[in-house]
């Protein structure tokens, strides 16, 4: 047998996972994110204002079907979309979970009664972390995609 490469050992197929990462990482600019943050403003500012215009049954629908389900759902989305076209990045999931946490504090309480302020700091801070971890997560499993398909 010769000193040449052994052609059943696998050649630097492992190597590049270790030099580059698994989950590719991009630079953050305002360049590429400006589209997302407002799809979030959207989202999280002008959508709530479309229910509100409906009244009592307007506003009922949107603490429960949006706070709990869709918002979480469209920082999924777009985050995991921003992940496989850039990469994760700290930066971009941290803008857009304060504008979706901002956003509860306007839309999704009601601070007439001093009963509802306790319920108003609450659920911001509680849905801060909860929007918070969908957003890491899902650039994280965006950047993973990115990494194999891209």
């Amino acid at each position: 047998m010769s000193k040449g490469k052994n052609k059943y050992k696998p050649q630097k197929r492992y190597g590049s996972l270790k030099q580059e990462g698994m989950i590719i990482r991009g630079e953050f600019s305002m360049e590429t994110a400006k589209w997302y943050v407002a799809a979030f403003i959207i989202a999280f500012h002008i959508l709530p204002l479309v229910f509100l215009a409906f009244g009592d049954t307007g506003r009922q629908l949107l603490s429960t079907v949006c706070m709990t389900f869709l918002n979480p759902m469209i920082i999924f989305v777009a985050m995991l979309i921003y992940g496989m076209r850039i990469g994760f990045n700290f930066k971009m999931p941290i803008i857009a979970t304060l504008i979706a946490t901002l956003s509860i504090a306007m839309y999704y309480t009601d601070v007439n009664q001093e009963a509802y302020v306790y319920y108003t700091v609450l659920s911001t801070l509680v849905m801060f972390f909860v929007y918070g971890i969908f957003a890491y997560v899902s650039g994280l499993i965006g950047a993973f995609i990115k990494h194999f398909f891209i």
